[in-house]
Formats: structure tokens, C-alpha cells, sequence
């Protein structure tokens, strides 16, 4: 759950790196060489053991290898560089003394837009139903788990199929970390300061080694008022975690929201200048991540995600969670077995990938969103509003409402370009080919009143059907 927090630790290295002048110097390596030296200095060779044990990390190739090889990957790009668009997927796990400790708590996927100098974070919920290789459709925070039992050190790489195929999206790295490793991050970086939007209620935090306990031993209760706090590892990790809140905080989506926010305040903290200059402060950092951190990072594009992406600024962060809201892709539903998932609203995955393939072109996903149709008989032929909902749907096309017309007195078949202000589009014309239909030139007025419950305010397709569909 906390992956993303060390990443974006490296990864938002990405974000934004501070231009002190102490720091200002021409090449990467070189300030590389200067935190080494300086460290060794002060601290010896504990730091150095510290460091091949984190540079072992990123493709098992000692510290010293590490900077030859980055030496000489100087003009080597980042996968998915040339192409504009760099994903990492940001994955989050209990760890060991976990129930279900390589289940993924936190699921991100961190874009990175190298020419336009953006970063996308996108939280894909936990509880999406996907097609997971071998395994049939499950829940996506079980690909991990798969993973790591068919074969150990493989769960990652499962995870980053599994995003891949399902949002139309090549996943070039991923990085894993554990809860244990997310506190001691903070706690090494001296807490991380948030501010909190709401307050959070939390009656039924479970209490760790609590868990087959009495109900009043089983949990305790967390509250946080609204507004600025400093939290410490542990209580960053309740923070980001809690789930049963009461109001607004108490769903996974809220979750989320909280968990972009820890993520963004620790990425802070590590490229503060007091983190840079003190080398023992390094040093723990290093221990941290290399005992409870898996990623398919080599130590050399980690330093050249820094140095590609040092001078983001907060603004151009882009941050999009995934829910059941009314206005979302996805809808709640409960399986046969009786599992809470989410699933797409069009029945496949078009509109949330539209919406992660063109996360840094809002134009874009505008244009190519699906149409919300609404058909309304305005016949007395029964059930003729809910048959052509039927073939339409066959066809790929996404009716939201089927109801009758204000009157039944309609002869010929009409369609309404809700959106007056844009020329009727393919999606019209193409469906008043297929029914036959005449393309209205404007709205009436009781289409236009925004008062009436006549037309729902999603529609961006009307249909009023009449008696000429009774011979097609």
C-alpha cells in the first residue's frame, strides 16, 4: 500500500526536485559521486554495505557496478521514453505477519509525460473485477498473490501483465513495498506533514495480532480532526489505511484520495534539502527500501527518472481515482458467491481505458467518451422503448435510460443532439441510420428545462421513437 511512497520517493525525484544552489550541478553522476563520498566519509563502510544491499535491489548488481554501469548509460533512455509516456505500477502489500500478506492494499499507476514535464497518479481500486491469466476473473489486488505463489519474486511481473492488458497500457516498471517499509520510511524521514480534508472517524481499526480477539479488543478508534497534521510511520499507516470511517472517508475510493496524498508529502520530505545533505538520514532510507522493497529498476533508471523529471512542478501532478460515483466508469455489484467488486459500466473496459491512455489530453478523453443514450417510446406499442434499447446495446452502444415520451402521439422517429452547441457527431448519424431516424436541428423546450425530471441530465442522446418503428 505504501510501494508508491518510496517510490515517488525515487519516482517523484520525478516530480520535483528543489534547485538549491548548493546542489546545482551540471551532471547527475556527479552529485551521485559527491552523497557517496560524503557519506563514506562520515559514517564508513556501514553506509557502503547499506548501499550494495539497496543497489542489489535494482537488478541484483552490486553498488559499484551499479555507477559503472550508470557511467555509462549516460545517453540510454527509459523504456517507454521515446514513445512520450513512462508507467510505473506503485504497488502496496501487508508483507509478512499479514493476513494475505502479498495482497496489493494500493494499486497506482504513475505515468510520466518526459516532453511535457507531467505526472499522472492513477488509483485503480482493489476490488475490479479482471481477467488475471490462469486464473479466470478475479479481484485485480489478487494478481500479486498469484504471482508469488506460482513462483516467488513473480508477483510483480504478474501485477504489471495483468494492469497492461486490462487498460490498453504497456506497464514498462513496477515497484512493491510492504507496510513495514512504508513506516519505517516516514519514521526515518522524521514523520511527514498532511493536511487533512475531513475528519476521520474510524470506530473499527483493526489492531494488529487483534485479530481473532473480542470485538471490544479487536479494534480501536481512529480519529483525526480536519486540518494540519505531522504524522509518525505508524500513524501514516492508519491514515492511509482505514476503511470503515464513518461519511465521506469510509470507502476505498477516500482511501485512495489519502493515499495519493501520503504519497506526495513523503516525496516532499526525501527531496528536502535536510534529507539530501544528511548522509545518515540516507543511510537508513537505503536500509528501509532494500529490506522491504521488489522492483524491476535497475539502479541507472532510477537516476535518470530524477534527472528527467527534477523540475516538474506540484501543478502539473495530475491525480484521477477510480470509483462507483454516478459520474464514473465503474458500478458496484455483488458476485454470485456474494464478493463486492466493480465493474465497467459499458461492459468492457473502453471508457476507463480511454480515460488512463489519455490521462494528460482531458480534450481527448472528452471527444472519444462513449455517448449515453435515452430512448423514449413516443408510441402506445409496448415494450417498443425497451426492444430498440436491446438492439442498440447489441451494437456496442451505451443506453442509460428507457421510459416513455411526455405523449405517445409521435409518428416519426427523432433524435436530439443534447449537446446543442456541437454539430450532431458519428454516433447520431450513425444510429439514425440505423432506425431509421430523423435528426432533429434543435431542442424543444421541454427538453431544454432544466427543471424537469423529463430527460436525465447524463443524456447526450435522445431518441423519441414513433410509429414508423413498428414496421422496422
Amino acid at each position: 500500500m505504501r510501494t508508491e511512497i518510496d517510490f515517488l520517493d525515487e519516482k517523484d525525484k520525478i516530480v520535483k526536485a528543489p534547485k538549491s544552489k548548493a546542489f546545482k550541478v551540471g551532471r547527475i553522476i556527479i552529485s551521485l559521486v559527491i552523497v557517496l563520498l560524503l557519506s563514506a566519509a562520515v559514517f564508513g563502510s556501514s553506509i557502503i554495505s547499506s548501499g550494495e544491499d539497496l543497489a542489489k535491489t535494482f537488478g541484483n548488481i552490486g553498488l559499484w557496478g551499479q555507477i559503472k554501469h550508470l557511467i555509462g548509460s549516460e545517453d540510454k533512455e527509459l523504456a517507454g521514453e521515446k514513445d512520450g509516456r513512462i508507467n510505473i505500477l506503485l504497488l502496496g502489500i501487508g508483507g509478512p505477519d499479514h493476513d494475505g500478506p502479498y495482497l496489493t492494499d494500493t494499486i497506482i499507476i504513475a505515468s510520466f509525460d518526459p516532453e511535457k514535464k507531467k505526472v499522472a497518479l492513477i488509483s485503480i481500486p482493489r476490488d475490479l473485477l479482471v481477467l488475471i491469466p490462469d486464473y479466470g476473473w478475479r479481484k485485480v489486488n489478487h494478481a500479486n498473490a498469484f504471482g508469488e505463489s506460482s513462483q516467488p519474486g513473480q508477483g510483480g511481473v504478474l501485477a504489471k501483465t495483468v494492469i497492461s492488458q486490462t487498460f490498453g497500457l504497456p506497464i514498462h516498471y513496477y515497484v512493491r513495498l510492504d507496510f513495514a517499509g512504508f513506516v519505517k520510511i516516514i519514521d526515518t524521514l522524521g514523520g511527514v506533514t498532511i493536511n487533512v480534508d475531513n475528519i476521520l472517524d474510524d470506530e473499527h481499526y483493526p489492531v494488529k495480532g487483534k485479530e481473532n480477539a473480542t470485538t471490544s479488543e479487536r479494534y480501536e478508534h481512529l480519529y483525526i480532526e480536519k486540518g494540519v497534521h505531522k504524522f509518525d510511520g505508524e500513524f501514516a499507516l492508519k491514515y492511509v489505511r482505514s476503511r470503515q470511517a464513518r461519511g465521506i472517508e469510509g470507502s476505498d475510493f477516500a482511501r485512495s484520495q489519502r493515499q495519493q496524498k501520503v504519497l506526495l508529502a513523503t516525496k516532499e520530505k526525501i527531496l528536502s534539502f535536510g534529507t539530501l545533505i544528511n548522509p545518515y538520514r540516507i543511510s537508513k532510507l537505503m536500509d528501509a527500501v532494500s529490506a522491504h522493497l521488489a522492483t524491476d529498476f535497475e539502479f541507472w533508471e532510477i537516476m535518470r527518472l530524477f534527472k528527467l523529471g527534477q523540475d516538474i512542478d506540484q501543478q502539473n501532478i495530475i491525480h484521477r481515482v477510480f470509483d462507483d460515483s454516478p459520474d464514473s466508469p465503474l458500478y458496484s455489484t455483488i458476485t454470485a458467491d456474494g464478493a463486492f467488486v466493480l465493474e465497467p459500466k459499458a461492459g468492457n473496459f473502453s471508457e476507463v481505458q480511454n480515460i488512463v491512455q489519455n490521462i494528460f489530453d482531458p480534450e481527448l478523453i472528452a471527444k472519444k467518451q462513449p455517448k449515453k443514450i435515452e430512448i423514449q417510446n413516443g408510441t402506445k406499442i409496448p415494450g417498443l422503448a425497451y426492444q430498440t434499447s436491446l438492439y442498440l446495446q447489441s451494437l456496442g452502444y451505451q443506453v442509460i435510460s428507457v421510459k416513455n415520451a411526455p405523449t405517445q402521439d409521435y409518428q416519426q422517429t427523432v433524435i436530439y443532439n443534447k449537446n446543442e452547441t456541437a454539430e450532431p457527431d458519428e454516433t447520431i448519424k450513425n444510429i439514425a441510420g440505423l432506425i431509421k431516424a430523423q435528426i432533429a436541428p434543435g431542442l424543444p423546450e421541454w427538453v431544454k428545462a432544466t427543471s424537469s425530471p423529463a430527460v436525465n441530465a447524463k443524456t447526450d442522446i435522445l431518441i423519441i421513437l414513433g410509429q414508423d418503428q413498428k414496421d422496422l
